[in-house]
C-alpha cells in the first residue's frame, strides 16, 4: 500500500510583503522612490559587451513574434478578410482582362476595316477633285479646245461605226 504524505511548501507559509495595515493614507508616498536616476540607458554598458548580450534577431523573427500579441480569434478574422479582399481583387482584375481583351479584339475586327475603307473613299474623292481641277485647269488655258476636241472625236466614231 501506498502512503501518501503531505509536504507543506516554506514560500507559501512565509509572510509576504504587502501594503501595511492601519497607516495613514499619506505615508505611501514614501515607498515610491523616483525610477529616472535609477535607469541606464545603452550609453552606460561597454559597447562590446551590450551588442554581445544581445540577441541576434532579425526583422522578420520579431515581426513572427508579434503574431503572440494578436489572440488567435482576431487573427484567423484578420486573416479570412484579407483572404476575401485578394480573392475579389483576383476575380476583379480576372475579369477585367478578359472584358478589356474582349473589347480591344472587337474594336480591331471592327474599326480597322472601316478605317481602311474610310481612307479608300478618301482616296476617291481626292482623285475626283484632282480630276476636276485639271479640267477646270484645262479649260481656263484653252476655253473651247477641248470642245472642240471632244467633237471630233465623237464625229470620228460616229463615222467608224
Amino acid at each position: 500500500m501506498v502512503h501518501l504524505e503531505e509536504v507543506e511548501d516554506r514560500d507559501l507559509v512565509r509572510e509576504q510583503p504587502g501594503p501595511y495595515e492601519g497607516g495613514d493614507d499619506n505615508d505611501d508616498e514614501g515607498d515610491y522612490t523616483d525610477t529616472d536616476s535609477s535607469l541606464s540607458s545603452a550609453s552606460d554598458f561597454p559597447s562590446s559587451s551590450f551588442a554581445a548580450s544581445a540577441p541576434q534577431e532579425s526583422a522578420l523573427d520579431r515581426i513572427y513574434a508579434l503574431k503572440d500579441m494578436i489572440p488567435p480569434s482576431t487573427r484567423r478574422s484578420i486573416m479570412n478578410t484579407s483572404a476575401g479582399i485578394y480573392s475579389a481583387l483576383k476575380s476583379t482584375a480576372f475579369f477585367s482582362g478578359k472584358g478589356l481583351y474582349i473589347l480591344s479584339t472587337g474594336g480591331l475586327m471592327v474599326l480597322v476595316p472601316y478605317m481602311m475603307a474610310m481612307v479608300e473613299e478618301q482616296q476617291i474623292e481626292d482623285m475626283e477633285r484632282e480630276q476636276k481641277a485639271r479640267e477646270m485647269g484645262s479649260e481656263i488655258i484653252s476655253p473651247g479646245a477641248q470642245a472642240a476636241g471632244g467633237q471630233q472625236q465623237g464625229q470620228g466614231a460616229r463615222a467608224s461605226l
